[in-house]
């Protein structure tokens, strides 16, 4: 890391040194003693989250015209009829989120992201829909990746609408997705933040590798079923109630830490006392995640993570992100009968059912 990430990311490690005894003795000594392994694991996810913001609040927004221009010749004769498909992909794109808004059973505040604008509203009309080069590539994907377009459309949950063949061919297109960001990330500082960040957004909001990862260990245990709201919990929006006080509200997205828990939470040789311990911690570990990241400030009284945007450059994310490797949670996807059961289950426990 750079000599300012270094400083800022054991700033971090030194704030949660610095919590109250009985909130870090319950959450970083679960086995008696401080886990220093936890502590560095919490203030890597922070860090990835102060980061995200930062790169979000830098990252402009634009008309979808803009990228339309930007990649298609005005003198092309079938111009017209792209740019209508980018309105289609988008009208796609917020049928969707509204549908997941739904699903979640929640209000949304307007800044979320998966809030959706009103088009029937003149206002919104004439501002048309805004979006980030990050929210355009993410929807261009959600049509380009036929695994993204099948969890959305719901299709993957049964071999009637997606027969085991394609569900491997979806998977295959799927992971050469993953490679080519691999790729992109090593080119330049600006591509590892990018990159880094579009695969964190895709896992977040389809969980490929958690669900591959469970259905490997359910497929190597003889399990059946898991519990659908411990699955919800560290893949969905959740409300948690801390111990140590407060209500927070946030998308469960710790997309490289949530997999350490997997043997535990869903693991057969898991005893329930110890499986219910567990998923009470990692409500908490949400919960404080949620403190840092809005509510947690400066001595000035500055929210710490516009502290951290304006005293961070694109380089030192990028050292931070190498140093990370959020990739590392990719795996290349080996098939059985029984794994791929095992897959449409979990999509369908997590997509379809309450």
């Amino acid at each position: 890391m750079t000599d300012k990430m270094q400083m800022l990311y054991m700033d971090m490690v030194a704030s949660i040194g610095q919590l109250p005894e009985g909130q870090k003795g319950y959450i970083f000594g679960f086995r008696g003693e401080e886990d220093y392994d936890w502590v560095k694991r919490v203030a890597d996810y922070i860090v990835l989250e102060y980061i995200k913001y930062s790169y979000d609040y830098s990252d402009p927004t634009y008309s979808i015209k803009h990228f339309h221009d930007a990649s298609t010749d005005p003198d092309d004769l079938s111009y017209d009829s792209k740019y209508e498909r980018q309105k289609r992909i988008m009208r796609y794109v917020m049928d969707y989120k509204n549908q997941s808004i739904e699903r979640m059973d929640i209000t949304l505040s307007p800044d979320h992201k998966f809030a959706v604008k009103n088009m029937s509203e003149m206002d919104n009309k004439l501002d048309g829909y805004k979006i980030t080069e990050m929210n355009y590539f993410e929807n261009q994907n959600i049509l380009n990746l036929k695994l993204i377009k099948a969890i959305v459309e719901g299709r993957i949950f049964s071999s009637k609408n997606v027969s085991n063949s394609d569900f491997e061919d979806m998977f295959t297109q799927y992971d050469e997705f993953v490679g080519s960001l691999i790729e992109r990330s090593k080119k330049s500082d600006k591509d590892m933040v990018f990159a880094s960040l579009a695969f964190f957004t895709f896992e977040w909001n389809y969980p490929v590798e958690l669900f591959y990862n469970l259905s490997c260990l359910m497929e190597d245990e003889g399990i059946d079923t898991v519990d659908q709201h411990m699955l919800s919990l560290l893949c969905n929006y959740v409300s948690v109630e801390s111990r140590f006080g407060g209500w927070f509200n946030t998308d469960s997205r710790m997309v490289k830490e949530r997999l350490i828990m997997l043997p535990v939470l869903f693991g057969k040789d898991s005893g329930s006392f110890l499986r219910y311990s567990v998923q009470d911690l990692f409500r908490e570990i949400l919960a404080l995640s949620v403190f840092y990241r809005e509510v947690f400030k400066t001595n000035d009284g500055e929210l710490y993570k516009d502290w951290f945007r304006k005293e961070s450059s694109m380089e030192d994310w990028a050292s931070f992100l190498s140093s990370y490797n959020i990739f590392e949670i990719w795996q290349k996807k080996e098939w059985t009968g029984k794994r791929i059961r095992k897959m449409r289950y979990l999509f369908e426990t997590m997509f379809l059912k309450k």
